[in-house]
């Protein structure tokens, strides 16, 4: 069965909610807390004339995203840390023990963990 697509590309999706969270947050504080741009920042004015007025709500929703982007990497990263971990495991009561688990993580994690657990299940004969 096919995953959602927000499972199966979850870390690229975080990554870029992250860094549109940053540029947006950037270009945003200083378009309005910098009346005059200095010279290495001149390349961001037409992106800050192109926002126009929409700059005050870049402000408030730039930070929104980069929390977001930065929080779903961070949980993407540790719950596939987690899963690489429970299948290092040699022992098959230890595998059997943690397999709730396991499935949950192999569940919300793309397709290619999936598979890896299945490898595993296997290679215990399960």
């Amino acid at each position: 069965m096919a995953k959602a697509f927000t499972r199966e590309y979850r870390f690229e999706l975080s990554t870029l909610l992250l860094a549109v969270g940053i540029l947006s947050t950037f270009i945003a504080s200083i378009g309005i807390f910098m009346s005059t741009l200095p010279d290495y920042l001149l390349p961001f004015q037409p992106a800050i004339k192109a926002v126009g007025n929409w700059i005050y709500w870049m402000l408030v929703i730039g930070p929104i995203l980069l929390v977001g982007g930065a929080w779903w990497l961070i949980d993407s990263v540790k719950k596939t840390h987690d899963l690489i971990k429970y299948l290092r495991v040699d022992s098959k009561a230890k595998f059997v023990k943690n397999l709730d688990d396991i499935e949950y993580l192999a569940w919300v994690l793309p397709r290619k963990y999936e598979e890896m657990v299945i490898d595993k299940k296997r290679q215990f004969k399960m």
